[in-house]
């Protein structure tokens, strides 16, 4: 029973069970888990640091964020010409429970694909600026689960960090092609 809203934003069927429980029975066995010399890391997208604990899980916790980057190939103007190179635009995933007043519940028209319990949402902003996430981690979500936005922050800045370092990598690249 999944409802869509403008694309947006997606309803989570409403969760019936504790997050302690959930923690319980996916621990040592879901589709994220990779077992490598004795650690227990996760590639859980919403898991921001990536071990396998309740605090970090995406799966175990209503709430829960996710910071990610995506690479793709366009044309950029580089001294009046064109040329193909990488751009990498990054993704804020944010899983969290909506809640509706009960005037609004009642008031709302069937027709609507607006939830009408209150259930779990996950959003996520793709392919946007790295500024545009910090801005949306520091101002919308200040008073959201305060011990994830610095560990969100330092994500994102590993990742930048990243992207520099593979820009200069393929200026590198393109100079040793050219002579």
């Amino acid at each position: 029973m999944q409802q869509e809203y403008s694309g947006k934003w997606k309803t989570l069927p409403y969760q019936q069970v504790s997050d302690d429980t959930i923690w319980d029975l996916t621990r040592n066995w879901n589709c994220y888990l990779i077992h490598n010399q004795g650690l227990t890391l996760s590639r859980d997208p919403l898991n921001l640091t990536g071990l396998n604990l309740k605090r970090d899980s995406g799966l175990a916790n209503t709430k829960a964020l996710g910071v990610d980057f995506e690479a793709t190939d366009r044309k950029v103007r580089e001294k009046k010409a064109k040329k193909k190179a990488r751009v990498v635009k990054f993704t804020l995933r944010i899983k969290t429970r909506r809640q509706l007043p009960k005037r609004r519940l009642v008031a709302l028209p069937q027709k609507q694909a607006v939830p009408l319990s209150n259930n779990l949402v996950f959003s996520e902003r793709r392919r946007v600026p790295a500024r545009a996430v910090v801005k949306a981690l520091q101002r919308d979500l200040n008073a959201y689960r305060r011990d994830l936005i610095p560990l969100a922050i330092r994500k994102l800045r590993k990742l930048i960090r990243y992207k520099r370092r593979n820009r200069k990598a393929n200026k590198q690249e393109a100079k040793k092609l050219k002579a």
